[in-house]
């Protein structure tokens, strides 16, 4: 069994501490990532209500996977 560990951070101004399989560094890149959607979603977008910028932010991460990969399988947890 891959042991799973503790890894704190930052996304849209929200500090939390996930548990994760992948290392360290691979869980802050993915943190970030999702932070600089929800940044770009929330300076276009005509609302500040979370809820939806975050729904937005998820449909443009997803539409970026499909594009990138042809398919939208379930991916395994982070």
């Amino acid at each position: 069994m891959v042991e799973q560990q503790l890894v704190e951070v930052e996304v849209f101004g929200h500090r939390s501490v996930l548990r994760s399989e992948k290392r360290e560094e691979e869980v802050r890149q993915i943190a970030a990532y999702v932070d600089r959607q929800l940044q770009r979603v929330a300076e276009r977008a005509k609302t500040a209500v979370l809820l939806r910028v975050a729904l937005m932010a998820a449909l443009t991460i997803a539409d970026e996977l499909h594009t990138a990969t042809g398919h939208l399988d379930m991916p395994h947890s982070v």
